[in-house]
């Protein structure tokens, strides 16, 4: 049933990684934190609209896919998917809490919290609307004929929706799959394997690494060694073939896996055996050289390098 299951989107890794190597006093820390903070919304917004979606394991030809891009015919980012015997339904789940109010004329959704502030967003009409035509497009190239269908889904339990004349159902996570359940369409079946299949060969990961380049940050800035996993604060030094934290001590074989794909992510994919040890702050060419034989592939570059490339 789940062809492709939950998985935390890189971005959002990436942000979070970018949020630990910034100074508080950067510049753009607080923009990095607050898009850090919407992702990890996002995130567990769609967690939960996929674990609700467990429950329709037991239905034979229901297949599920999480986070799907699509660069052809158009770009475009889906959240969750469902592909049933009849229809292909896009989820567009809104992470968005306090008094919500879904307007017509003109298309805007306002959100109202208990402080009184007030602030407008995009209608996900518009949004759904768009992805749904893109998908078509993205069938008729594959000369598939489908039905492709939108629902929009707010998964805070204590938001209060208030909509007028909806063109798509509005739903609350705990709803989808019972809505899900009773939507029967006497109509011709579609094989769903297949469909599924060729949604996630042609799934291209939406990524904007490095991140460093995206966001106009100089390498300088970022904060280089392997953090502590455990407390997120401390240093770790190489001591006795292991990470040791110099704040709570925590010890881990793997710690400078975790650093690399800060690495990657934020400054570049390849790296040498003399960047690897200026990032990890480990002054010892041997043993970065196996650090890196297990955690990357080898390339040769123009230049003759040794580089290696991090896997993300």
């Amino acid at each position: 049933m789940f062809i492709k299951p939950y998985e935390e989107a890189k971005m959002t890794l990436g942000l979070r990684a970018l949020a630990r190597r910034l100074t508080s006093k950067h510049p753009l820390y607080d923009q990095i934190t607050r898009e850090l903070l919407q992702a990890e919304a996002g995130e567990h917004g769609e967690k939960f609209i996929m674990k609700q979606l467990e429950k329709l394991s037991f239905v034979r030809g229901i297949h599920v896919l999480h986070n799907i891009s699509l660069q052809r015919p158009f770009p475009m980012q889906l959240d969750i998917v469902v592909i049933t015997k009849y229809e292909v339904i896009i989820i567009e789940s809104k992470n968005i809490k306090g008094e919500v109010e879904l307007k017509n004329r003109p298309r805007q959704m306002i959100r109202t919290l208990e402080t009184g502030e007030r602030r407008v967003f995009h209608h996900p009409e518009v949004q759904l609307e768009e992805y749904m035509y893109n998908l078509k497009e993205f069938f008729n190239q594959n000369q598939i004929e489908v039905p492709v269908h939108g629902i929009i889904v707010f998964f805070f339990n204590n938001a209060r929706i208030e909509y007028e004349d909806s063109l798509f159902p509005v739903l609350m996570a705990r709803e989808v799959t019972g809505y899900l359940q009773q939507r029967s369409l006497k109509t011709k079946t579609i094989d769903s394997q297949s469909i599924s299949a060729l949604l996630v060969q042609h799934h291209k990961p939406y990524e904007l690494f490095p991140l460093c380049r995206y966001y106009g940050i100089e390498i300088d800035a970022i904060q280089t060694g392997v953090i502590c996993p455990e407390c997120q604060i401390g240093q770790m030094q190489w001591l006795k073939m292991k990470w040791i934290c110099s704040s709570c001590l925590y010890s881990n074989k793997k710690a400078h896996k975790c650093a690399l794909q800060d690495y990657g992510m934020l400054i570049n994919k390849g790296i040498t055996n003399s960047q690897a040890q200026h990032f990890l702050r480990l002054n010892n060419r041997h043993t970065i050289k196996r650090m890196l034989m297990t955690s990357c592939y080898r390339k040769e570059s123009a230049s003759k390098r040794r580089e290696y490339q991090i896997l993300l």
